[in-house]
């Protein structure tokens, strides 16, 4: 059997949990190369010395580059499970003796390099070395799915969960086995995870849990383990837990690498901490003291003891540990974890009363976050900042999602045409409470004005409305550029006309049908109303909240906890009107602190 064929068949059989017939198999076959896979066999069973020993063995045989680069990323995995020493030179020694691939051999190389870089946690190097395309020589091998699921895995922990969705997507469509399903399913529930798709997540989280497979190496714990991020992902920390002791085997989760380990531990106390029992967080915490020097964990240690320190009230060491953390993590590309860190931080500046510093960082992280799909971090952020009645900015241009239940219900009041001052009295809120979220309302639409919130919001009836038999064709003309939310200049040079003449067919249609100011014209034009005279108003208002726009617009049975939810970075757009101006103070950027707008 040719080298290519060596490991081919060493991955096959990896893949089908027979990993301990691998050395079976190659303790007679001389070379570097199958020293090689043996020690990456001992590896995935979790007998991290025996793969150094083995990954030693494959660096002293080699007689070609490629052998030699081999061995070296064998001896990198075998180093992110060492406990008793730092990670020696061989990740940094092969990654800069890399060339080009020329073939599947070279491929296989490049791929294994990037996940020793991956489960040594230095998620910057992993990103330099992996490239998609090493996986097409491996096309029509089973194997490929792993390879895929692994360029997945460096996307989604590096928080470009964008990126990731595609190489998931494909690692999914390629398993051709009960295990490796189960395995690109895990990282698909990570991946959807923290794009906070929660529905698709539960569903993934349950059939991995359901499936029952035993975890007794490297592939079938890591599943477990990467449902369990995907399931805290979604905020279900008891599910978390149990697939993390289900993987680890043991309190101290010791079957693990020293990043999976640190990563276990830090869930398990971030569950204990949630549900209050500060003995269990303590006893978890204790597990993972022999991890705190060791520069894999150590940011993810530093951000385990934030989590204890902040819990006994010790703030300022939190704060401390919490800030090593982020440093940490920011220099190996450690985005996931970086968020998270930057998330816990913001906690514990809350729970001091620092609500600037928190909310400054937390939109900054949100914004960056947002840009690169990892939308689990507006979850966080939001219910960080929710407990101090603060709110994240939302989202410029996400319409209805990106609207809490009380701004969707000012809306749906803004659309049905009543005022700031009738808004407030209904709701029995400050007319400046009712601004502050007409703005957030008006910033969702990438709109900045009420009438043309009508023209995004609502679906015009165009020429057909009734209203259009009231008015002569070239009134219905304008008052229809009027529902698209356009000026009168605009509107002038769409038509070719002159301001004067659009200003005249504007006054001469809201006399038509009864109308008192362009929002009634536009809100009429789209809700097809032949005229709306002052005392049909109310009347009108009740009618569309009733049965007019809610059902249509999905938003019947809104989850009154997306009020914690909803984020994003809008800049500084202010949404003016000529009837309804804030004063100013009332920025868009200021958050809502009428308390009695709380309920």
């Amino acid at each position: 059997m040719d080298d290519l064929g060596t490991v081919a068949r060493s991955l096959d059989l990896m893949a089908q949990g027979r990993a301990p017939e691998v050395a079976v198999e190659l303790a007679d076959q001389a070379g570097s190369v199958a020293r090689s896979m043996i020690g990456m066999a001992a590896f995935w069973l979790g007998e991290f010395e025996v793969a150094e020993r083995a990954g030693r063995a494959a660096v002293t045989a080699a007689g070609s580059d490629v052998e030699h680069h081999l061995a070296l990323a064998v001896v990198a995995l075998a180093d992110a499970g060492l406990m008793e020493t730092a990670p020696s030179p061989a990740l940094d020694d092969v990654v800069a003796a890399l060339g080009p691939s020329l073939d599947a051999m070279d491929d296989f190389v490049r791929y294994l390099v990037a996940e020793a870089a991956l489960t040594q946690a230095r998620l910057g190097v992993a990103a330099a070395v992996w490239d998609e395309s090493v996986t097409e020589s491996w096309r029509g091998h089973s194997y490929r799915a792993m390879m895929l699921a692994t360029g997945a895995r460096i996307a989604a922990f590096g928080g470009r969960i964008d990126e990731a969705q595609g190489s998931a997507r494909q690692a999914v469509a390629l398993a051709d086995s009960e295990r490796t399903r189960l395995l690109t399913m895990s990282v698909a529930g990570l991946v959807s995870g923290n794009s906070s798709d929660v529905t698709s997540t539960s569903a993934l989280v349950a059939e991995i849990e359901a499936a029952g497979l035993a975890a007794d190496d490297h592939l079938s714990r890591g599943l477990h383990l990467l449902a369990a991020f995907a399931a805290v992902a979604i905020g279900d920390v008891a599910q978390s837990a149990s697939l993390v002791l289900i993987a680890g085997g043991d309190a101290g989760l010791s079957r693990f690498t020293i990043i999976d380990r640190a990563l276990g531990l830090e869930l398990l106390v971030a569950a204990a901490v949630a549900l209050g029992d500060r003995d269990a967080a303590e006893a978890w915490g204790a597990q993972a003291e022999p991890l705190a020097d060791h520069p894999i964990a150590r940011p993810t240690i530093q951000r385990l003891k934030a989590r204890l320190a902040e819990m006994a009230g010790d703030r300022e060491r939190a704060i401390e540990l919490a800030e090593l953390a982020v440093e940490g993590c920011r220099l190996d590309a450690r985005n996931v974890e970086l968020a998270e860190t930057e998330v816990v931080l913001a906690r514990i500046r809350v729970a001091g009363n620092d609500l600037s510093t928190a909310s400054r960082s937390m939109r900054e992280l949100v914004a960056a976050s947002d840009r690169l799909g990892h939308h689990a971090v507006r979850r966080a952020a939001g219910q960080t900042l929710g407990r101090a009645g603060r709110r994240l900015p939302p989202v410029i241009g996400d319409g209805w999602a990106a609207l809490s239940a009380r701004e969707a219900e000012i809306a749906h009041l803004i659309l049905a045409g009543q005022e700031t001052t009738q808004i407030a009295k209904g709701l029995f809120i400050s007319p400046h409470t009712v601004r502050v979220h007409t703005s957030r309302v008006l910033a969702a639409f990438s709109v900045g004005t009420r009438v043309q919130l009508v023209a995004r919001a609502s679906v015009p009836q165009g020429a057909t409305s009734p209203m259009g038999a009231a008015l002569t064709p070239r009134q219905r003309e304008v008052v229809a550029l009027v529902a698209e939310g356009l000026s009168n200049a605009d509107i002038a040079e769409r038509l070719s006309v002159s301001v004067k003449a659009v200003e005249k067919n504007v006054s001469a249609a809201l006399r038509r049908v009864g109308a008192r100011s362009r929002l009634d014209l536009a809100r009429g034009w789209a809700a097809g109303s032949v005229e709306l005279v002052v005392g049909e108003r109310e009347e009108l208002a009740a009618e569309v909240l009733e049965c007019g726009l809610l059902e249509p617009l999905g938003l019947l049975e809104r989850d009154e906890r997306d009020d914690l939810a909803v984020s994003g970075a809008s800049g500084g757009l202010e949404a003016l009107t000529a009837e309804d101006r804030p004063e100013r103070e009332e920025r868009l950027g200021a958050d809502p602190v009428d308390h009695d707008d709380l309920g």
